[in-house]
């Protein structure tokens, strides 16, 4: 018997990874199951209008097949609702004006008005639908009609349900591949800046551009995906079973969030004051420029570490160093005006941001005079008190300084 185990738990994995692969195959399977059980479910039923309409059984598991457990309840309860709203409201008119072209074109105007009703959501195309299928198919019984599509609808999405709590999904391989290209731009980023940076001259805009990593998208596709493990938490019988490798995921989620955000503010920067124009460039002493190259890219391999779950404290130490020389040389340095010092400056401190968000203790990162630590509520989930991050809309690079002297 023991003997068994093994292969068993290789089996599972097997499975485990062929629907973390592709989801959408776990999908199709419990929604073809759900529909099954639903139309068998409909078929005993000892009720005339199951025996007359049992295909609307299977349709509401269809409808109620989701990749979570919530979705599913909520997206079955919203297409219930919607089909009840269409369907009563067919019923009134049809009580009231009868039947011909007026109540028609009644109908379809007022379920169209009510579709955009906000709670119904997705599902709100099922208040026109069923207020139509009322009209025509159900014309004979109406009222019969209307009992069947709305009940039996709520049983095959009550079905849907049952079967997305006792088979869930948890999509961690989608999370872990979000988060590695998330990684894995931020880290390419930072070493296309460090060896700009290294160049005897500096690059112009169209050669920055060229360097420039949509990190935005990205950033947004992660955040995606930790929205949907967090939804597909809820209900999940599952989740217990992952607890500590969800909890790890988060972190790095919202460590590599952060950090985007930062990289983004630091390639900004980089970039308006270090390309070849009349004006010249900020950081002109090439062991200014070389100590930010291996400043960006000690902080490229923190990154790397963080991106594949690893433990990142020796390279940290690393980039603490890089970063303490950092300040030494642009303390030291000579500046031709004052614009570059507080450039100098400003890159400086764009490091250390950098820094303070991949300093994975907090107290260490607020005792680490190198550091800059984060705010506060960009380091708690989406149910933290404080106050909001700032809203992000396109940013404008600031216009250019006229260089003094």
């Amino acid at each position: 018997m023991s003997a068994q185990v093994p292969g068993r738990s290789l089996r599972a994995a097997a499975r485990s990874a062929l629907f973390g692969r592709w989801p959408r195959l776990g999908l199709a399977v419990r929604a073809s199951l759900a529909a099954v059980l639903a139309w068998q479910i409909a078929l005993r039923l000892p009720f005339a209008p199951a025996e007359q309409y049992p295909y609307y059984a299977p349709l509401g598991a269809v409808v109620g097949s989701y990749t979570t457990v919530r979705s599913s309840l909520d997206n079955s309860a919203r297409a219930v609702a919607g089909i009840v709203l269409g369907g009563v409201l067919a019923l009134a008119a049809d009580t009231v004006l009868g039947s011909g072209s007026l109540v028609l074109a009644v109908v379809v105007f007022t379920a169209t008005l009510l579709a955009g009703w906000r709670p119904l959501g997705e599902q709100r195309a099922w208040v026109l639908t069923a207020a139509l299928f009322v009209l025509v198919i159900g014309a004979p019984d109406p009222v019969v009609y209307v009992v069947a599509y709305a009940g039996l609808t709520t049983l095959g999405g009550a079905v849907a349900v049952a079967v997305n709590a006792l088979l869930p999904e948890l999509p961690l391989l989608q999370s872990d591949s979000a988060l590695q290209q998330l990684g894995q731009v931020l880290a390419d980023q930072l070493d296309d800046l460090a060896e700009g940076l290294r160049r005897d001259d500096p690059p112009d805009a169209e050669e920055w551009s060229r360097r420039l990593r949509s990190v935005e998208p990205v950033r947004a596709a992660a955040r995606a995906t930790g929205a949907e493990v967090e939804d597909s938490l809820r209900g999940n019988l599952r989740a217990r079973l992952h607890r500590e490798d969800l909890r790890r995921r988060q972190e790095r989620l919202l460590l590599l969030g952060n950090l985007a955000v930062r990289v983004e503010e630091l390639t900004s920067l980089l970039v308006e004051v270090q390309n070849a124009t009349e004006r010249g460039v900020a950081l002109e002493e090439p062991v200014l420029r070389q100590q930010v190259a291996a400043a960006l890219t000690a902080t490229a391999a923190v990154v790397r570490e963080h991106r594949d779950g690893g433990s990142p404290a020796e390279r940290t130490a690393a980039l603490r160093e890089e970063v303490q020389r950092l300040s030494a040389v642009v303390a030291g340095a000579e500046y031709t005006n004052e614009r570059d010092r507080q450039t100098a400056g400003a890159v400086v401190t764009a490091v250390r941001r950098c820094l303070g968000v991949l300093e994975v203790d907090r107290a260490e990162a607020e005792a680490d005079p190198e550091a800059v630590a984060p705010t506060p509520w960009t380091l708690a989930g989406p149910a933290t008190s404080g106050p909001p991050p700032p809203r992000r809309g396109r940013r404008r690079l600031p216009r250019p300084l006229r260089r003094s002297g």
